[in-house]
C-alpha cells in the first residue's frame, strides 16, 4: 500500500515525516480534505486570517524534493 505525505505550506512549511498508508490517490484526496477541515476548525496554523493563502501538498516523499501528487489551495479574498 502506498504512503502519502501531507505537507502544509503557508509562507513556511510544515513537513509530514510520517505520512499515511492509504489504498489509492482517491483515499489520499479524502484524507487531505479531512486534514484541511481540521486545520480550519482548530486553527492549527495560528489565526487563519494571518495567512491569506495556504496549501496542503500531497507527496510521495517526506522531503520537499518528492513528487507532488496534488495540491489543495486555500485563500482569503479581501
Amino acid at each position: 500500500m502506498p504512503r502519502y505525505f501531507f505537507h502544509i505550506h503557508d509562507g513556511g512549511s510544515v513537513l509530514d515525516d510520517v505520512g499515511l498508508e492509504l489504498p489509492d490517490i482517491s483515499a489520499a484526496r479524502t484524507a487531505a480534505i479531512e486534514l484541511s477541515g481540521e486545520i480550519l476548525k482548530s486553527d492549527l496554523m495560528g489565526p487563519f486570517f494571518d495567512h491569506l493563502s495556504w496549501q496542503v501538498q500531497v507527496s510521495d516523499s517526506p522531503d520537499l524534493g518528492g513528487r507532488s501528487l496534488f495540491v489543495l489551495q486555500f485563500s482569503v479574498a479581501q
